[in-house]
């Protein structure tokens, strides 16, 4: 009887709407909320981004070392055959190849460089058997770069100093201004080997990372060349020649606004740049950490 006489009477089916005003207030609430959660989101994922990069380096790192350790002291070069026609030589890793092991051109846009294409330079690369998995060449904070040429994405997100034995052809201009065994490696703990890079082409070319050294420019003062990335917030991670890896929080304004630029500008090639005498502790550090020295 209860039952019947509530459905039958229209008295008991109305119901109350949300009024303009209460739905306003629900929405500028859940406004409030995003704004404060998503600064915190985004935070915890460039951490766990961070954490991942810091294992990734670390494994190329002492992959890295143990080639050395392999090879009487000899460490692999951080430059590919494919780059300054040296032959038969391959590096770290290797220019990607196709399904036929083609190499591919720098300025390949058809048909596009594949993750595949890049993953088959990587295997062909010296450091491969150490690694045994291509996962740990890519950053996962690395997700903005795109090649110039293809617009595909740059898979390798780590280059390795081109003083740790980027020149391996004899006759080659550098060739005695680098170092080409791990003994010759002063306090190995505080030079780094992987460095994050912001290269833009659409092939490994981030297999070498240069700095304007004093080697190259025959000045005493370091500028900065090649592009270094900076994936997690204001800070990087970079991989020492001891196998142990670590996170640089950056200082200067001029670091990070640099690196900004380039990746706007979408250039090709990369000229020294000197940062401001008020903004010179970065460069200090990478120069420190800079594993050729002249004494």
């Amino acid at each position: 009887m209860f039952f019947n006489r509530l459905n039958g009477n229209p008295r008991y089916m109305k119901t109350r709407a949300f009024t303009l005003v209460e739905l306003l207030v629900v929405i500028a609430i859940i406004a409030l909320l995003m704004a404060i959660l998503l600064p915190a989101l985004n935070l915890a994922k460039r951490k766990a981004s961070a954490i991942v990069c810091l294992a990734n380096t670390k494994n190329l790192a002492v992959g890295w070392y143990m080639y050395a350790d392999d090879n009487d002291g000899r460490i692999m070069s951080a430059e590919d055959d494919g780059v300054n026609d040296h032959g038969t030589y391959v590096g770290w890793i290797g220019v990607p190849r196709d399904a036929s092991g083609t190499r591919l051109s720098v300025s390949q846009t058809i048909p596009p460089v594949t993750d595949r294409d890049e993953i088959r330079g990587i295997e062909v690369g010296v450091l491969f058997p150490y690694i045994k998995t291509p996962k740990p060449y890519h950053c996962p904070g690395d997700n903005m770069r795109k090649s110039i040429y293809d617009g595909t994405r740059v898979y390798v997100s780590y280059g390795v100093p081109m003083c740790l034995y980027g020149v391996p052809k004899s006759s080659g201009a550098g060739y005695n201004t680098q170092i080409k065994n791990f003994d010759e490696i002063t306090r190995p703990s505080t030079r780094y080997v992987f460095v994050e890079s912001a290269e833009l082409r659409n092939w490994n070319m981030s297999h070498h990372f240069v700095m304007g050294a004093p080697e190259y420019t025959g000045k005493a003062t370091w500028g900065w060349w090649g592009p270094m990335a900076i994936n997690h917030g204001d800070s990087s991670v970079l991989g020492f020649c001891d196998g142990h890896s670590e996170i640089r929080k950056w200082r200067d304004r001029f670091t990070i606004e640099r690196v900004d630029k380039l990746l706007k500008a979408g250039v090709t090639l990369y000229g020294i740049e000197y940062p401001p005498l008020d903004q010179v502790s970065d460069i200090q550090y990478m120069a420190d950490g800079w594993a050729y020295r002249h004494k």
